[in-house]
């Protein structure tokens, strides 16, 4: 590596590009605080000598994504050193064009790789919330994901590593956290806690009772009641909740292997009458093997009726390797398109509603960049004050013009 970065312009400049999910992002922000520890500088893209790519391989698009970048990457800054991480290279061996591709056991191995900086002065902040990785990996089955195949078994990060961590993410002033994982349900089940994050959230409440925390995702399957009470009732969790629901046809459920969907309804509408300020979302795959008009239908009314604030809508793509992508009855893709702009719009029109219903009351928000926040409940804030990013305010909310609420800083 001693020829990285040979334009003493871009010496000791880095761009770390992350893509997917938010362990991902988790740990980019631990190699973007590490690399500054040791004098690296970040930088554009277009600016550094370095580029780390933090890799998707969920989907196809998410792999046709990489090449593409990687393709424009090199037309924008030919002097620079490319380096793919994490899970496309696991699944594939390497990323085409990338000088340098680390599967994701090795992505850290990125710091030894690259010499000490020269650079000195105060740390860029790379995202206005910090995002910490308290678990990884998935022992489910999903037939139609590959994450267990690039990821590995469930792992827990201990108690004391999360702490040395959110340490960090403090003296970077840091507060809003998102606690990310690949299934966080089952945080702790390999260090022998049968309530390994219920247990885990409790200890960040009392060591850490200046940050509040937002859950990345939720798999309904292991909310067992005592958990589902805890984030309904602690301050220090704000009240956004992503589920990882999938469908709600019984019968495309158990083709995923995820279960029939019972009790889905009945969880969402618990999440909404203890806290009905709560933004409560969700993950849904469309155009599944096997999928049906009325199967369609049966999600349709499902996402309609009940009191959902957002989707994630997904056209089910073949990954091989996975069983999902030896099943028959394939569905065109006309049809999962069609399917997946029905969902989408449904969505929409669910979240200009619940934004709406917010008008005339308070919502505590993280400042994500200039005249823009995030509220405690996942929605986006315009606002016309001079706020410092990643700090949290009270705003009233005076108005709605979609996609954004209309906010006055309360102090």
């Amino acid at each position: 590596m001693s020829n990285i970065g040979k334009s003493s312009e871009k010496r000791f400049k880095f761009s770390l590009i992350n893509q997917g999910c938010r362990l991902n992002a988790a740990e980019s922000q631990r190699l973007i605080s590490s690399l500054q520890k040791k004098g690296w500088k970040l930088a554009s893209p277009g600016e550094a000598g370095v580029i780390l790519i933090n890799t998707c391989t969920v989907t196809h698009r998410a792999d046709a994504d990489l090449r593409k970048l990687i393709r424009r990457l090199r037309r924008q800054n030919p002097q620079a050193r490319i380096i793919a991480l994490g899970c496309y290279v696991d699944h594939y061996g390497k990323a085409e064009g990338a000088d340098l591709s680390l599967p994701n056991p090795q992505k850290m191995r990125v710091l030894e790789l690259l010499r000490n900086g020269e650079f000195k002065g105060k740390r860029k902040r790379w995202k206005s919330r910090g995002f910490l990785k308290v678990q990884e990996g998935c022992d489910l089955a999903c037939t139609y994901c590959i994450i267990p195949k690039v990821r590995g078994r469930s792992r827990s990060v201990p108690l004391g590593k999360i702490r040395e961590e959110l340490e960090e993410l403090l003296k970077e002033e840091y507060q809003e956290v998102i606690l990310t994982g690949i299934h966080l349900e089952s945080y702790g089940r390999d260090l022998g806690e049968k309530q390994g994050l219920l247990k885990l959230l409790r200890s960040l409440e009392i060591y850490y009772p200046e940050i509040r925390f937002r859950i990345s995702s939720l798999d309904p399957r292991f909310l067992n009641p005592e958990l589902l009470s805890y984030l309904l009732s602690s301050p220090h969790i704000m009240p956004s909740f992503h589920l990882s629901l999938q469908h709600r046809s019984a019968k495309i459920l158990r083709l995923m292997g995820r279960g029939s969907g019972e009790g889905f309804e009945e969880l969402i509408f618990k999440i909404k009458e203890e806290r009905p300020e709560a933004g409560v979302g969700a993950d849904f795959i469309v155009g599944f093997p096997g999928e049906t008009e009325e199967d369609f239908s049966i999600l349709y009314r499902f996402a309609r009726e009940v009191p959902l604030t957002y989707f994630h809508v997904f056209s089910f793509s073949p990954r091989k390797g996975t069983r999902a992508a030896e099943m028959r009855a394939k569905i065109p893709e006309r049809i999962s398109k069609k399917r997946a702009a029905l969902l989408r719009g449904l969505g929409r029109r669910k979240t200009e509603e619940f934004a709406r219903s917010m008008v005339g009351k308070t919502l505590e928000a993280t400042v994500i960049k200039e005249g823009e926040a995030l509220s405690e409940n996942y929605l986006r804030v315009k606002f016309d004050e001079k706020l410092p990013p990643g700090r949290r305010f009270i705003f009233k909310i005076i108005g709605f013009l979609s996609p954004y609420l209309r906010g006055i800083s309360q102090g």
